[in-house]
């Protein structure tokens, strides 16, 4: 789940995602660690092309601009321009906070979602509920992971990237704890050194052009 809004988490509605800068009144911690699949030290940009649906193309840059503490644990912050993104890792854990937001009839509980496990082989499986209101209505909806494929290398315009790791994210809202889907919201992937790299989903394609790592 790192582009504009790197996962959607909020896909089980609208595929809403809102960022903004959380403060932590807790003792600082050490500086988060970089882990292979997030080498974001401060200072490092990332270059993505995208293109949607409707043919409309475009770019933009995901700069490391610093780091942050929320709920005890230290992430790097990620800047397009437009907002902030929030990612930690701990362990091959790889984690996206989504800070909660309001608007009229909607309103999202803040979270960290797990949206990488670098150390699980092939057909790994995990999930993470989302809770939120619809018009008044709580709801919770199912965010369902699967660790698709690894492999050696792969090709995105033009660049070769090694030890790749394919993810796919669908989504359901349950009603009880009966699952029921929306569909998929993406296939990411991610290359070992250098994070993530591409996107394919039902409304766009995004992939790395360039990249300057510190």
């Amino acid at each position: 789940m790192l582009y504009r809004i790197l996962f959607s988490v909020g896909a089980i509605v609208t595929f809403l995602s809102a960022c903004r800068k959380e403060k932590s009144i807790e003792s600082t911690p050490e500086p988060p660690t970089t882990c292979d699949y997030a080498p974001y030290t401060l200072g490092s940009a990332f270059e993505y092309l995208y293109i949607n649906s409707n043919h409309d193309s475009g770019a933009y840059v995901l700069n490391v601009t610093g780091d942050t503490v929320l709920n005890g644990d230290h992430y790097s912050i990620l800047n397009d321009g437009s907002g902030e993104q929030y990612v930690h890792c701990s362990n091959g854990n790889y984690f996206l906070y989504e800070p909660g937001m309001s608007v009229p009839d909607y309103e999202l509980e803040a979270g960290a979602r797990l949206y990488l496990r670098d150390n699980q082989p092939v057909g790994s499986k995990w999930t993470d509920t989302v809770n939120f209101v619809l018009s008044g209505v709580e709801q919770r909806g199912l965010l369902q992971y699967e660790i698709e494929a690894k492999n050696p290398s792969m090709t995105v315009l033009g660049k070769e990237y090694k030890d790749i790791v394919r993810v796919r994210q669908d989504a359901a809202v349950l009603v009880g704890e009966v699952p029921f889907p929306v569909g998929t919201i993406g296939t990411y992937y991610y290359a070992r050194g250098i994070g993530y790299i591409e996107t394919d989903s039902p409304t766009d394609t995004i992939r790395l052009r360039d990249y300057d790592i510190k």
